[in-house]
């Protein structure tokens, strides 16, 4: 097995994302802060902290991907415990999403949860996402949009109130690792062959292409033709050159001109 990573600062001066490599068990981590920003005594994040603990959680042997997730989910709740945020808000939490694989012999143990992704290329060149209905940001990258014709500067300033709106649907219309209820109906896990599989592919929705219309679906096509060129590499070159010719995010709505990255891709 060929193992390729990718790991990128966006805009900050660190990546709140979290990078998991192991000799069986591979992951990504997008880590998300609360509304109110918080550091510690070193500086990390409320989200990077989040997205660290969950990828630690994770290299667990004994245990299966669901139960190894549902550490995840209450380290970060004792950690935000142990800091002193209020629980009682959901606005306030730190939060990851995550995916990842557990390689065996034959088979491969997969979990999902939010908007980091899974995609399996198959021998014969198709593929497929593991799963498919991740884009909670929708409604609020379609305001964005209607903003951005418009010219408007500082958007997401604008949009407060909306991020706040989809912050404390967490858990109940989508799912993070926030340490709290909810979680587990969230979490897409399963067992899949490696019979067929010549690639897998998990990242963070930094490595996402950009795209001008939020409502259109996500161009994998695109994004496994960059794959077969050029590897994980070739990806985030296009991502980051589009991303570089808009720096206020009116041509592909986004949340910040460059994000964080996270990616590995398995050959077998």
């Amino acid at each position: 097995m060929k193992i390729e990573t990718l790991y990128d600062n966006g805009v900050g001066l660190v990546n709140e994302d979290s990078l998991l490599v192991t000799n069986t068990m591979f992951g990504v981590f997008d880590g998300a802060s609360g509304m109110e920003p918080y550091t510690d005594t070193e500086g990390k994040t409320g989200a990077a902290i989040a997205s660290s603990l969950a990828s630690a959680a994770f290299t667990g042997a004994d245990k299966s991907l669901l139960e190894l997730a549902l550490d995840a989910n209450d380290a970060i709740r004792e950690a935000m415990s142990s800091a002193s945020i209020d629980s009682s808000r959901k606005t306030a939490l730190w939060a990851t999403s995550g995916a990842v694989v557990r390689i065996g012999e034959e088979t491969f143990d997969w979990l999902q949860i939010g908007d980091c992704l899974i995609l399996v290329i198959l021998k014969d060149g198709s593929y497929r996402l593991l799963v498919e209905n991740y884009n909670h940001d929708l409604e609020s990258l379609v305001l964005w949009q209607e903003l951005a014709v418009k010219d408007t500067e500082n958007i997401r300033e604008q949009l407060t109130e909306q991020m706040l709106k989809v912050r404390n649907k967490v858990n109940i219309d989508y799912g993070d690792l926030n340490g709290y209820e909810g979680v587990e109906d969230f979490i897409k896990h399963g067992t899949a062959s490696l019979s067929d599989v010549a690639h897998i592919l998990l990242f963070t929705d930094g490595l996402y292409l950009p795209k001008e219309d939020p409502r259109e679906t996500d161009d994998f096509a695109t994004f496994v033709a960059l794959y077969f060129e050029g590897g994980l590499q070739l990806i985030q070159d296009r991502v980051r050159q589009e991303e570089a010719t808009d720096p206020k995010c009116w041509k592909y709505p986004r949340f910040k001109q460059y994000d964080d990255i996270a990616a590995v891709a398995l050959t077998f």
